[in-house]
């Protein structure tokens, strides 16, 4: 077998996990945006939209890569983990930069630093099935959003 064969394997491998574990992720996450409620017409920016898909695919493919590369023996997970506990983040506050309504959202930094530091925990402990509903709702929970307020006369 071309050594150069081999070389393209791997990397349509890596493209296509990289593509159907961030889309998967994106999927999930995005729904759950979809489910929060609020008593308002709410729209989302495609563009945006976009880039919080790009986000976790493109951290999913350096995950990958990275584990490829046999980051995974010298740091037991350690990069892969933050890697994609970030681009899980990443996905969703861009992801929440897309709501389009017509009030004002104000974030606890504090909670969307927990929400952040949970998701890269998960990730290390290799468990990505453990609570991503509560990584997304400490995000949520981060975020207070109010009324506008309308000026009357002028």
């Amino acid at each position: 077998m071309n050594p150069k064969n081999g070389e393209n394997i791997r990397c349509c491998w890596l493209i296509g996990g990289s593509l159907t574990m961030g889309t998967g992720i994106w999927a999930m996450h995005f729904i759950g945006m979809l489910a929060y409620y609020l008593p308002v017409l709410l729209a989302y920016n495609l563009p945006i939209v976009i880039l919080s898909w790009l986000a976790v695919v493109i951290a999913s493919g350096i995950a990958f890569y990275s584990l490829h590369r046999g980051f995974a023996q010298r740091f037991s997970l350690l990069i892969p983990g933050i890697l994609m506990g970030s681009g899980i983040r990443s996905k969703h506050y861009i992801g929440r930069a897309a709501m389009r309504v017509p009030a004002e959202m104000h974030h606890n930094y504090w909670i969307v630093a927990l929400s952040v530091f949970v998701a890269i925990i998960s990730k290390l402990m290799r468990k990505s099935d453990v609570r991503l509903d509560e990584i997304h709702f400490k995000g949520h929970g981060g975020m207070r959003v109010g009324s506008t307020p309308v000026r009357l006369g002028g």
